[in-house]
């Protein structure tokens, strides 16, 4: 039976200044195969402020609103990364850190058959954790796998003479939002260029959209994929970029969706049925 998560039932196993690993189970249920839910960018800054103030820090509570699970099945965790943004050199705050570092926190809590569900950038470290022996199955919710478009620069600042107002105040805002020093926005703004150097094709599936071709009922994300598309040619979620073409010839495993922002992700209207996906494997 599916149930919300519960802070009550969240446990830290590992802390860092830079991550940590919260348990959600009732007690007696430890030794369940584990799923590790990853989430995205916008987790690390809750992180940021438990971190700095202490508010909260030990109930996790923000997180219970992710999806519904069924501890009868297995034991969750959510992996909880931060960005330390007073860092001097934020070119080494990168997912291939936090992939690294999740796989240390494997290793010393020895746990095996471990599948990862991560929305967004959470699913870029599970991609890159896919090599580890002690994962089998990775499902990477709306990857950037294929880049941001919003990251790529250079192409708007060619695109900025064919830029209405609004597509300006956007991008003057995504300018001011995004700081491209940090390791892991470099990654973003292209997507991987060697996926199958760096990780295992045969445990990942990747999701995502196209919603030039089906519009989402969130007006912002279809204006964000008109605008990717228009001015810089490439289709998108709203924040991520689709390829097809890609797609199809690199051989990945891919699930495409119809009419799904990128905004959609991390709730449990849309994280559930997948995790349910998942459940039903064992």
């Amino acid at each position: 039976m599916l149930k919300k998560l519960d802070p009550k039932n969240m446990e830290i196993v590992c802390n860092h200044s830079f991550y940590k690993l919260v348990r959600v189970a009732e007690d007696g249920k430890k030794d369940l195969e584990p799923i590790i839910f990853i989430c995205g960018q916008m987790g690390h800054k809750t992180q940021f402020v438990e971190s700095t103030t202490g508010l909260h820090k030990n109930s996790c509570y923000q997180y219970q609103n992710f999806f519904e699970y069924d501890d009868e099945v297995h034991t969750p965790y959510i992996f909880i990364y931060d960005y330390p943004i007073r860092l001097n050199n934020k070119s080494v705050i990168s997912d291939e850190v936090f992939a690294k570092s999740l796989e240390n926190v494997l290793n010393i809590l020895n746990l095996e058959n471990v599948t990862i569900m991560g929305i967004s950038n959470g699913g870029m470290i599970g991609t890159l954790l896919s090599k580890s022996p002690r994962v089998k199955e990775v499902l990477a919710l709306h990857a950037p796998i294929f880049g941001v478009p919003l990251l790529q620069r250079e192409k708007w600042e060619e695109a900025k003479k064919d830029m209405f107002l609004p597509e300006k105040m956007i991008y003057l805002i995504s300018k001011l939002m995004v700081n491209d020093d940090f390791g892991y926005m470099r990654l973003m703004k292209n997507g991987f260029p060697n996926l199958e150097d760096v990780a295992d094709l045969d445990k990942i599936t990747f999701t995502g959209s196209n919603l030039i071709e089906v519009n989402s009922k969130n007006k912002l994300a279809n204006y964000l994929a008109y605008m990717n598309y228009l001015l810089l040619g490439i289709p998108s979620d709203g924040i991520i970029s689709y390829d097809e073409e890609k797609i199809k010839s690199s051989g990945i495993n891919y699930v495409k969706e119809e009419g799904v922002s990128h905004f959609e992700l991390g709730t449990p209207k849309y994280t559930t049925p997948y995790y349910q996906r998942l459940i039903r494997k064992r």
